[in-house]
């Protein structure tokens, strides 16, 4: 198997990142998630003198990802499904054994880019999703988003 090298892209690499948004945010965006998209595309694409308003923007709305709290499970999960793991600077890399896909855990989000199958796609979401009920994905390059858990809102009425 042939893997790109160096930060380059296949054409077919897509490229998700995941967020936990809190709970009070992921209650209030529900079917309105369209506009937290809208917040991670304009950071992907503000201007250098725009990044600093938006980022506080995107920390106010995020939670971070609590490593000891999960990365056992995660790493159980992961390992079943073909991922290897390995440790630089303090932050978790996943690759797979099967396909370029590869996971990269940062202290506030967790990039996932995936050259494989669909199956194997799904399969690290089911992995991913019992970090947290408000986990958000964003593929920038797609126009892609949604919640990899469905939310349950209970209405009072």
């Amino acid at each position: 198997m042939i893997c790109i090298k160096k930060g380059k892209e296949s054409e077919s690499m897509s490229r998700y990142q995941l967020t936990i948004i809190t709970k009070e945010v992921a209650l209030h965006y529900y079917q309105s998630e369209d506009k937290l998209y809208r917040l991670f595309l304009d950071y992907h694409k503000a201007y250098d003198w725009a990044r600093p308003v938006l980022e506080k923007q995107i920390r106010y709305v995020t939670e971070t990802f609590l490593y000891n709290g999960f990365i056992d499970t995660i790493r159980k999960d992961l390992q079943s499904i073909g991922f290897k793991e390995e440790l630089r600077n303090g932050e978790y890399f996943f690759y797979s054994k099967h396909s370029c896909s590869k996971i990269h855990m940062h202290k506030r989000y967790i990039i996932f880019e995936h050259n494989g199958s669909v199956k194997e796609e799904w399969e690290v979401f089911d992995c991913l999703k019992n970090i947290s009920p408000y986990i958000f994905a964003v593929n920038i390059k797609k126009g892609a988003f949604g919640w990899l858990k469905p939310l349950k809102v209970f209405s009072v009425l």
